[in-house]
């Protein structure tokens, strides 16, 4: 059996070869990668400086002969809409559907939970999405095309706006000790579904806003300020420095208030950590 042997200039060429290869995946761009699905960004809700328009609303649906109020409806039904202002509809027309979010407020996770929710304006629940398929004397006739729960009577109707999806690049290695970068920090306010404690694919309301200069896909280190602690026979120094514990990534933004999705954490993060721009 004969063995081929390279000769030195073929060695050279794959050692070349090889360092080229190496070069190209260091200088390679990290992949961005969504911050969300489409449904966790239809189904998240939102906290609106000022309160959200009234006129247009589900007063009814298809199948309710008893007019049952605690009737709800799905995907692929049909509601009734009306106009307070006597607004008209036009087959084709799209609509949000929204609702006051009582979820957010049903447990205080810490003092002053409802002043610091009320701050950033009125909480809103995301109900689904309805499409005008005829027109009446009566009112519109509008089909469920998507719903994040069940449609109710009462619930608010706006004008659909596609909420886009931002991207984001994740950090290889997070400095757990970063120092203050000097630019713009905030605090986690309120939970998705009034959670109060957060891991990576959780989404939460922070108090920074379009008026703050916050934009979706800004991404945010989360801080954890270590408490002084007394006893056992040590003292932590009051001022020690403080823990970076995740990043969280801006999906959407009101006036005083966005929606953002904690795309890394080391640790529990809680309510009232706080963030900073990257």
């Amino acid at each position: 059996m004969r063995t081929k042997i390279l000769s030195s200039g073929g060695v050279f060429f794959l050692l070349a070869l090889a360092s080229a290869f190496a070069q190209q995946a260091e200088t390679a761009p990290a992949a961005a990668f969504p911050a969300a699905s489409p449904s966790e960004m239809d189904c998240a809700g939102f906290i609106s400086a000022q309160p959200v328009s009234t006129d247009l609303y589900v007063f009814e649906g298809a199948d309710n002969d008893f007019h049952n109020p605690g009737h709800a409806w799905s995907a692929g039904e049909f509601v009734f809409l009306r106009s307070r202002s006597g607004e008209g509809f036009a087959v084709g027309n799209e609509f949000s559907l929204v609702r006051s979010a009582k979820e957010l407020m049903r447990v205080r996770w810490y003092d002053g939970q409802g002043a610091s929710i009320r701050s950033l304006g009125k909480p809103y629940e995301d109900v689904g999405k309805v499409k005008v398929v005829q027109v009446t004397p009566f009112g519109a006739v509008a089909e469920v095309t998507f719903a994040c729960g069940p449609v109710m009577v009462g619930d608010l109707a706006l004008p659909y706006r596609a909420r886009p999806i931002p991207t984001y690049t994740p950090t290889a290695q997070l400095d757990r000790f970063a120092p203050p970068n000097g630019k713009m920090v905030g605090a986690i306010t309120a939970g998705v579904n009034n959670a109060a404690y957060f891991g990576e694919g959780m989404m939460a309301f922070i108090n920074l806003g379009t008026s703050d200069g916050a934009a979706p896909g800004q991404k945010y280190r989360i801080f954890h300020i270590i408490r002084e602690i007394t006893g056992g026979g040590f003292t932590v120094p009051p001022e020690p420095p403080r823990e970076i514990i995740g990043e969280l990534v801006i999906l959407s933004c009101q006036e005083l208030s966005s929606l953002a999705m904690v795309v890394k954490s080391t640790r529990q993060i809680a309510l009232g950590d706080g963030i900073e721009l990257e």
